[in-house]
């Protein structure tokens, strides 16, 4: 995939200038223009890292496949660093908490640990198998409202 260096200047430009008519082109603006397009590009030449099955702890967080509820499960499961609480929202991040495990095979039989870190990641644990398996059909619409579903009753 490659981007247009100069397209995204121009680009990030007429939008600094929709939001902020008439400021002065001054060096160092332009500079951050040049530098935060320069990032941009740089980081979509890079090829994606999925998980792959096997992989191990340190390749999956080094990986393109970690998300903020997968990273936390795979700090609580293998206690080797510290990450901030998040569980599930949605169908996405848990197919990353069902990728790390098969990253991490030996986290697997850790799962029911995580039934002690929240309500919420009790209920993901309990519905684990079932949502799994609409995941796995690519049910991501009905995976949805389940877990919204599950998580609301948690509140009510």
């Amino acid at each position: 995939m490659q981007l247009s260096q100069i397209d995204l200047i121009s680009a990030i430009s007429t939008e600094i200038e929709k939001q902020i008519p008439g400021i002065p082109a001054e060096p160092r603006y332009m500079n951050a223009i040049i530098k935060a397009a320069t990032l941009v590009c740089d980081e979509f030449k890079k090829p994606l890292v999925k998980a792959s099955e096997g992989m191990g702890l340190t390749a999956w967080l080094a990986s393109d496949d970690v998300g903020a509820s997968s990273k936390y499960m795979a700090c609580v499961l293998s206690g080797q660093f510290n990450s901030p609480h998040h569980y599930p929202w949605d169908g996405a991040d848990l197919g990353r908490c069902i990728r790390l495990l098969e990253a991490v095979p030996e986290l697997a039989s850790q799962l029911h640990k995580m039934k002690a870190c929240s309500p919420q990641w009790s209920a993901v644990i309990d519905n684990w198998d079932k949502w799994k398996v609409l995941y796995d059909a690519g049910e991501g619409k009905k995976l949805y409202l389940e877990m919204k579903s599950t998580y609301k009753s948690l509140r009510d």
